[in-house]
């Protein structure tokens, strides 16, 4: 098993990596052809299509934490009728 905070260490690592490729990534090879994993797509949708599975496993990890947890993990505070960020990024800590 990862401690929490290596894993976290990890995954910040991983989207600054992200960040990088995609500031470095030229908008002219958007519409490339790519072969990936038998299918052939392009960029733009490659780009998309990892994106949005990133996003299906985030949402899962939520999900999986508010039920093991039992509690909500309260992201964001709707107290005063409008969402404010309630959670805090643990590096500032």
């Amino acid at each position: 098993m990862i401690p929490g905070n290596e894993l976290l260490s990890s995954l910040r690592q991983t989207l600054e990596d992200v960040d990088t490729v995609l500031a470095r990534f030229d908008l002219e090879r958007c519409l490339e052809q790519h072969e990936i994993q038998g299918t052939r797509v392009t960029a733009l949708e490659a780009i998309f299509h990892v994106t949005e599975h990133f996003s299906m496993h985030t949402g899962q990890i939520i999900l999986l934490t508010k039920m093991l947890s039992q509690r909500d993990l309260a992201f964001y505070d709707f107290s005063t009728g409008a969402p404010v960020r309630a959670w805090q990024d643990q590096r500032s800590e």
